[in-house]
């Protein structure tokens, strides 16, 4: 039994606020008033108080878990956009570069994703997310836009939500940075492969029919250099750049005799490459390229009559 007024066990059946002698059945003492409950009572009043404070904890809990579910879901939204943009993105931004990039945002994202999910490295995971929606946009610029904000706010949360700032595993903080080194060794690889298949173009296309109407008037050279250009595989994209040199070898003007967004295999196209220049021009160097940044993969030379 127990004292009301104290708290205090009643031992022996005396009152610890006055000493009086109280009966088993007595609910309160005789001598001081002090209300008197049996141990059960309070046993329950604490149970009671500490499940609803366990329920209260339990539902804040689960709302926080909800919260801290976002930088997962926008690291997934991130991976899935990143590899979408990559694909739908121009050749002209280099195949080399749009490859790279949708490495890097399966791969640099899974790893956040990784780190987020089952290593609970909130702060790592956060980096690891930045750093992917830079690269990608370091790689085809705002063609990767989306997915590169999609990646840096899953960065941010994934840093603020969980409130977690310190590093439990240094170790993995390896994994940044093996993503900034994949996205060097994956472009390293892409040039070899592009160099072969530069090799492999070069011998697949054909120029023939060439004519040229260059001639002076009126104080100025002026005509077409034209002709027929054969493709024996299929592109994505492909310009030809015409520079008319003069004896020495020198540029007096370029300009762009064909680009088209695709070349189909087995087709013939014309290409026309205007000249007017007060300079004669004495041989036209003709280049293809199929992206904005790579070498030529083929280069002609004609001499102008």
């Amino acid at each position: 039994m127990i004292c009301e007024k104290c708290g205090e066990n009643l031992i022996d059946g005396i009152c610890p606020n006055c000493g009086k002698e109280i009966d088993e059945n007595d609910q309160f003492c005789k001598g001081c008033g002090s209300k008197i409950k049996p141990d059960g009572d309070l046993d329950l009043e604490h149970t009671e108080t500490s499940t609803v404070n366990s329920n209260n904890k339990t539902e804040s809990a689960t709302a926080d878990n909800k919260l801290v579910l976002i930088p997962l879901v926008l690291g997934i939204i991130g991976v899935i956009v990143g590899l979408a943009e990559g694909l739908s993105c121009p050749m002209l931004f280099g195949w080399i570069n749009i490859m790279t990039e949708m490495v890097i945002a399966v791969v640099g994202g899974c790893l956040g994703i990784y780190l987020f999910k089952f290593k609970k490295e909130y702060l790592i995971a956060g980096i690891q997310f930045i750093i992917t929606g830079i690269i990608m946009t370091f790689l085809i610029g705002n063609m990767a836009l989306i997915g590169c904000i999609i990646f840096i706010i899953a960065g941010i949360l994934a840093i603020f939500l969980t409130k977690k700032y310190n590093i439990d595993n240094k170790v993995l903080l390896a994994l940044p940075v093996f993503t900034i080194i994949l996205m060097f060794l994956v472009a390293l690889l892409m040039v070899g492969v592009g160099d072969y298949n530069q090799s492999q173009l070069a011998d697949q296309v054909s120029i023939s029919n060439v004519q040229n109407t260059i001639a002076y008037s009126y104080g100025y050279y002026d005509g077409d250099l034209k002709g027929d250009i054969y493709f024996d595989t299929s592109l994505d994209y492909v310009s030809m750049e015409v520079e008319f040199l003069d004896a020495n070898g020198k540029v007096l003007d370029t300009t762009y005799a064909l680009m088209d967004t695709t070349v189909e295999a087995g087709k013939t196209y014309q290409f026309d490459a205007f000249y007017m220049k007060e300079e004669k021009p004495y041989k036209a160097q003709i280049s293809l390229k199929n992206d904005m940044e790579d070498e030529p993969f083929y280069v002609q030379n004609v001499t102008l009559a």
